[in-house]
């Protein structure tokens, strides 16, 4: 190399003479044990040869060969290794300062909430943004999404699923739907209790409707208590789910299908009909109730009045004609001649009012009475 050529015997170069004499102290390679050609005890070392004791500590690693045989292969492969070993020091320096630090930093989305582990134990819950933790392998974080509402359905495509045995011995055709999500209160129960969390809630929803199923009645459960069966499924899941300690929400179980089967589903559909003819009766009848009842009411009412109102005038009636004979009875008391007189005149008055006059001669006879107001009136109708 160039640097191993010595002018004069004297051991210059990069690293200082290599001469003897406070000089060598220069030599960062240390002294030699002795002089040689005229070189002095110390000398730099040939890069040439340390690559190829780098070479040999490659191989001797990985299973080669290391060396040139003898004792002097053997010492070039240990230096070798030594050089391999700092190399993989400055590697393990290099990974603690340079990618280290880019796993201490972390950034959980809105959507999210992380589950921070150390060691795989769950020692607390990091919030949505940039948050701090130590590096793998020391701390592991899980950011499951919270908000997301899922959707898992059962007894569509498979009739295993959808085919339940009902309490009075039926069978019920059912295919509902389950909306869940992740329950943020128990996030740590979600990430380390539940493997494949659609899989177990459709394993739970599938069982909770069962029980329901096999607690009711058919009839009910394909007419009028569809909502009541969603509403004991929705809570039996949740119970289990809590007793599993699975960290799920269920928010809603919908009856998609409630039906019998299909080899009866025609007498249950003329079962359903009639059922709904009998409410349509029903609700016409309570309307015309409600339509005639306030009418016979208000008939009755007026009846009552008229009555009432009847009642009244004649009442008043026969006090007038009982006050009337009394008035008279007192006139009769006080002068019974003149009374009898009057009452005989007026009688007569009344009677002979309407009846043809005529008037009795004892020497003539019957003598017409001419009534000239009867002669002007037809005179005057005549005339038009």
């Amino acid at each position: 190399m160039p640097w191993n050529d010595n002018a004069g015997g004297g051991g210059g170069g990069p690293w200082g003479s290599g001469g003897n004499g406070d000089r060598n102290r220069n030599n960062p390679w240390g002294q030699n044990g002795g002089g040689g050609g005229g070189r002095g005890g110390q000398e730099p070392p040939d890069l040439d040869e340390l690559v190829g004791k780098l070479q040999d500590g490659l191989r001797g690693l990985f299973g080669g060969g290391g060396g040139s045989g003898g004792s002097g292969g053997g010492k070039s492969g240990g230096k070798g290794g030594g050089i391999f070993g700092a190399i993989i020091v400055a590697a393990a320096i290099g990974f603690a300062v340079i990618i280290w630090p880019g796993q201490a930093v972390y950034q959980v989305q809105p959507s999210e909430v992380g589950v921070v582990m150390r060691f795989g134990e769950y020692v607390r819950t990091a919030p949505p943004g940039l948050n701090l933790k130590m590096p793998w392998p020391v701390e592991s974080v899980e950011m499951p999404n919270v908000t997301e509402t899922r959707t898992i359905s059962v007894g569509n495509n498979n009739i295993a699923e959808s085919q339940m045995l009902t309490r009075d011995g039926n069978i019920v055709d059912i295919a509902f739907e389950v909306q869940w999500r992740v329950d943020i209160a128990n996030i740590s129960d979600f990430v380390f209790n539940v493997r494949d969390p659609e899989a177990a809630v459709r394993a739970v929803a599938e069982s909770a409707m069962r029980e329901v199923a096999g607690t009711s009645d058919l009839v009910p459960i394909i007419t009028t208590a569809r909502g009541e069966v969603s509403q004991r499924a929705r809570e039996i899941m949740q119970q289990s789910l809590n007793d599993y300690e699975a960290g799920i929400q269920v928010l809603q179980v919908n009856l998609e299908r409630s039906q019998a089967p299909q080899a009866v589903i025609d007498a249950f559909r003329d079962v359903d009909s009639a059922a709904q003819d009998a409410e349509r009766a029903r609700l016409n009848a309570t309307a015309h109730a409600n339509r005639v009842i306030p009418q016979a009411r208000g008939t009755a009412a007026q009846t009552i009045q008229a009555a009432t109102a009847y009642r009244d005038s004649v009442i008043a009636e026969a006090q007038g004609d009982a006050d009337r004979f009394v008035a008279i009875y007192q006139e009769y008391a006080a002068a019974p001649d003149v009374t009898r007189r009057r009452m005989y005149l007026e009688t007569m008055e009344r009677v002979l009012g309407n009846s043809e006059l005529i008037i009795l001669d004892e020497q003539g006879g019957a003598v017409p009475y001419l009534p000239l107001d009867q002669l002007g009136r037809n005179r005057t109708q005549g005339g038009q």
